[in-house]
């Protein structure tokens, strides 16, 4: 509890407080972490902290940092997304989406074949006549491509036992409608199904064996046989899966991959179907085999199935995506990952175990690269490869959201296909920029910005932009150059930073940003007065923030109200929220508590800021009222008084009795100076008594009077 005094040394200047405050904090209060005083730093240090940027040109290895990729050459394809690819010697064919069109590309030009009558080309096989077999999303249609454009309608996938059911219920319809012609009243008829109408069935995978096209579907997950010749269709395999998504030739069998249950199952023969592996997860979206052993691309959020039915997007070909802020980045980000795509191997023994998981979520196609799998993130946009120890690389990062092809030759990726929109990146050619660029790095408040450190090899060049919004636009700075290592851009709430990789053997494996929060005034929220009656005491208490999460320590004061010193409760800075003091020495009358907030213990006298807020007036009032009283007949009239408190009540107990209220004469108690009466009892009249009068202020003061009654 702290006690007014009169002693003068108490009435310190408040400079002088502050500063003999200055040691006696540095063992009063012990600082925080985040604080406006110390600067901060963004450290990009693994391929954790740099897949949170862009990367243009750049492959990340996980221990060894940003390297130069290899050169690209991008090709634009007229499509949404590039779905499914093949190579006929120098030529590629792509199936793409949503609207169903085949395209050649040759050289650095793609050029449209065909368009078919469906929103999905899932799947190809070369003809052998210089044209393609495509399969279709919709109703299990393939159709025959040729190199000259033409399409030709080669075969509907339809289960004979499928058909045989179709057929058993048309004619079922048709009697119940010569049943229902015969009725003098018939009843409502139900919908009959259209005669043309199949139920659905997505051609995923194409595979040519010898004279049979082999064509692996959804739903329903079966694999049909078409002999090329005669095109006669059969269920070759039922995986009892929901949809079939990748076909490989095994040599003397079939190898599928399967959704919604991820199964890797081997068809040997007509019928002939058993399962190698089982995987965690929700597909198997494709397959590629290696030295002894078979890759498994398994995702584990989404299947395949809702490609039937996608949307367009508002990206055209060729064109970036539109900017995220950061919230949406992280929600992609998060979405990606739950994705959980990863490789599986199964070893021709027998063995199953996962190689790596894909830091990007999604995968959506595989190939092998000696003992390495290279593959392409279905979110993202990028290109990934790892190997048995779990270590995964970015190999390239494209603006296109998804690679959804990859095509490898004997030293490593060859071609890349995205979506969103659809490309083609021939690897090895043209001219690629190399380039980190940090995502926006944002601060709660003004930040200025300090030293860049970068660690590496070879040319590294810096420059930085700032602005005020989560997404850099126009009204950010342009990009300037470091000044020494010096970030020159102005100060703001946000920063971007990015570093150009200038020659082909240039590295980038650590980078530092340092900045420093401009210091923000910390603010009393707001202050209460409290009398304690029972101690004879008043509990002051205050409230406080600080935007920046500095220490803060406080300064007390008060005054009587009308007048302009303020004068002080303590003798250095006040490291608590509250303080109980004791009026003893205050004379009766209104007061003002005032306290300040400063943040210097954190940023020190020149840096730091300071704020102070103002109580309500409170009342000092420990006198009693004066109270008068006399009686005439059977009425006790009398008057209470107080200096500086309206009075309360006033009661009366005769001979110790229970004590009654006396009513004020004007009927309500909101005075310093009250007139009251109360109506004795009978009883009052005969023999002595004594009244005991109570008076009680708004203070809480209690005045007595003792009245004698016929003494």
């Amino acid at each position: 509890m702290y006690h007014l005094t009169k002693n003068e040394d108490v009435w310190m200047n408040l400079n002088q407080l502050r500063a003999a405050a200055i040691l006696s904090m540095a063992v009063a209060v012990v600082p925080t972490v985040a604080q406006a005083s110390q600067p901060a730093m963004w450290h990009y240090a693994d391929d954790n902290d740099f897949r949170r940027g862009t990367l243009e040109g750049l492959a990340l290895h996980p221990t060894l940092g940003l390297t130069v990729a290899a050169r690209l050459q991008r090709t634009d394809v007229d499509a949404e997304f590039v779905h499914c690819w093949l190579r006929d010697g120098d030529r590629l064919w792509l199936g793409t989406g949503l609207q169903g069109k085949v395209f050649a590309v040759d050289g650095d030009k793609a050029k449209l074949i065909a368009k078919v009558d469906a929103p999905l080309v899932a799947s190809l096989a070369l003809d052998g006549s210089g044209g393609v077999y495509a399969g279709l999303v919709g109703k299990g249609d393939i159709v025959q491509v040729g190199a000259d454009g033409k399409v030709t309608p080669f075969v509907r996938l339809v289960d004979p036992a499928d058909a045989e059911k179709a057929k058993a219920a048309a004619a079922a319809a048709q009697d119940a409608d010569a049943d229902a012609d015969a009725e003098a009243e018939p009843p409502k008829k139900k919908a009959k199904p259209k005669k043309d109408e199949d139920p659905p069935r997505h051609v995923w995978a194409l595979l040519k064996k010898g004279s049979t096209l082999y064509a692996a579907t959804g739903p329903g997950g079966k694999v049909f046989a078409v002999d090329i010749a005669s095109k006669a269709v059969k269920v070759w395999a039922e995986t009892g899966a929901d949809h079939v998504l990748a076909l490989l030739d095994d040599g003397t069998g079939l190898l599928a991959g399967t959704a919604d249950a991820a199964l890797l199952v081997r068809i040997d023969g007509e019928k002939q179907v058993r399962a190698l592996a089982s995987f965690p997860g929700a597909e198997v979206r494709a397959l590629v085999r290696g030295s002894k052993a078979v890759y498994a691309v398994v995702n584990g959020g989404q299947t395949a199935a809702p490609l039937a039915s996608l949307k367009a997007t508002p990206d055209r070909p060729g064109t970036g995506p539109t900017p995220k802020t950061p919230a949406q980045q992280k929600a992609q980000k998060d979405q990606a990952l739950k994705g959980k795509g990863a490789i599986w191997k199964r070893t021709d023994d027998g063995l199953v175990m996962r190689m790596y998981a894909s830091p990007e979520g999604m995968l959506s196609d595989a190939g092998v690269v000696g003992k390495q799998v290279l593959a392409g993130a279905a979110r993202g946009g990028r290109v990934v490869i790892g190997d048995d120890f779990g270590d995964v690389q970015s190999l390239f990062d494209l603006k296109e959201e998804e690679v959804l092809g990859v095509e490898v030759g004997p030293s490593g990726a060859r071609t890349l296909f995205t979506g969103k929109a659809a490309a083609v990146y021939a690897v090895g050619q043209g001219d690629t920029t190399a380039l980190f660029t940090t995502e926006v790095l944002s601060e709660t408040g003004l930040a200025l910005w300090g030293r860049v450190e970068v660690v590496g090899e070879g040319g590294l060049e810096v420059e930085t932009r700032s602005g005020f919004s989560d997404v850099a636009n126009d009204s950010w700075s342009p990009w300037q150059a470091l000044k020494g290592d010096v970030v020159q851009s102005p100060p703001a709430n946000a920063l971007q930073v990015r570093v150009k990789l200038t020659q082909p053997l240039s590295r980038l494996t650590e980078l530092k940003v340092f900045r420093q929060i401009a210091n923000r005034p910390p603010m009393i929220t707001k202050i209460d007065t409290v009398p304690n009656r029972q101690k004879g005491t008043w509990s002051v208490s205050w409230a406080s923030e600080d935007p920046d999460v500095d220490t803060l320590a406080y300064i007390v004061q008060y005054r009587p109200k009308g007048t302009k010193q303020w004068l002080l409760l303590h003798e250095r800075f006040y490291d608590k929220k509250s303080m109980d003091i004791s009026p003893t020495d205050m004379p009766d009358g209104w007061y003002e508590m005032r306290v300040e907030v400063t943040d210097q213990p954190t940023n020190g006298p020149r840096q730091a800021k300071a704020t102070a807020r103002m109580s309500k007036p409170f009342l000092i009032d420990r006198t009693r009222p004066d109270v008068s009283a006399v009686v005439a007949g059977r009425t006790l009239a009398g008057s209470a008084i107080d200096a500086l408190s309206r009075i309360t009540k006033v009661e009366v107990s005769l001979d110790g009795l229970p004590a009654e209220l006396a009513t004020p004469k004007d009927g309500i108690w909101d005075q310093l100076t009250e007139a009251w009466e109360l109506d004795l009892p009978l009883s009052s009249l005969a023999g002595p008594h004594t009244l005991l009068v109570q008076v009680t202020d708004d203070a809480g003061n209690t005045a007595a009077l003792r009245v004698p009654v016929n003494p």
